[in-house]
């Protein structure tokens, strides 16, 4: 289905409603958002801080010949914007490297990540595809999110936004634009893997990768004269697919309950 048979009255009815929307998005995003997992003793923390952090958390994971990647606003920072947590992405590969456990599921590599934290005297949790990590700074901590993945560095092109100031969108309405896109075109968008044929029951094709070149998903998803630079917030994809982008937000924000944008 093309676009504009969407916008043509068919996309309103395929807005899925309530917590199935969720599932759907989850399932294709593999979205894992760690809210205040530490409560009141992890405090948001201004931009300016990000390679103070960043060093803190290298310390220990430069022990696996990993390194971590910021993603999200943390990719992008700017000094006097304050963020409640740090994003970032850890290679399960070569973690699994590290450890010397190349067939053990990603979620057993996770708890290892976790356990060198525990041993170094961070206080962490776990959730999903992320390892929690607080990170004292002076006599406050700061929260840290590492989602541990395949093909981290190629993820996290996926995760690096160019948000307008003043935007009322978020990284995550960028995720959910796409994955919609994808799905009415008879594709998915996994924000972790890349772009893939979707199978009858609406699950990734685990045989059927279409592309994991960000500059290919782009034109695939946005038309022939994208670039990667037009997946990096709601606004630059909008405004590549023109009127058609304007109408495709519009139904999105009259239909879909999961969709909530910034005051």
């Amino acid at each position: 289905m093309k676009i504009k048979d969407i916008l043509g009255g068919k996309f309103k009815r395929k807005i899925r409603r309530g917590s199935r929307i969720k599932r759907i998005l989850q399932n294709d995003l593999h979205l894992s958002e760690g809210g205040k997992v530490f409560g009141d003793d992890a405090i948001p923390f201004d931009h300016a801080m990000i390679p103070s952090i960043m060093k803190s958390v290298n310390t220990v994971l430069s022990k696996t010949g990993a390194s971590a990647i910021p993603i999200g606003s943390g990719a992008t920072p700017t000094k006097g914007k304050v963020s409640g947590d740090l994003d970032l992405i850890v290679d399960t590969d070569i973690l699994k490297q590290h450890f010397k456990m190349p067939d053990e599921p990603d979620k057993v590599i996770r708890q290892k990540l976790r356990q060198l934290y525990d041993l170094a005297g961070f206080d962490t949790a776990q959730s999903g595809n992320s390892v929690h990590v607080k990170v004292p700074m002076g006599d406050h901590a700061h929260q840290v999110d590492i989602m541990v993945v395949p093909n981290a560095a190629n993820a996290a092109q996926f995760h690096t936004h160019n948000i307008p100031q003043g935007s009322k969108f978020k990284g995550k309405n960028k995720q959910q634009l796409l994955s919609i896109i994808a799905r009415e075109k008879g594709m998915l968008w996994s924000n972790f893997d890349g772009l893939y044929k979707r199978l009858p029951n609406g699950k990734k094709d685990p045989n059927g990768l279409i592309s994991r070149d960000i500059n290919e998903i782009a034109k695939l998803l946005l038309g022939p004269n994208a670039r990667k630079e037009d997946m990096g917030s709601v606004e630059s994809i909008v405004s590549i697919l023109g009127k058609e982008g304007e109408e495709l937000l519009a139904n999105i924000r009259a239909n879909d309950p999961n969709w909530k944008e910034l005051d």
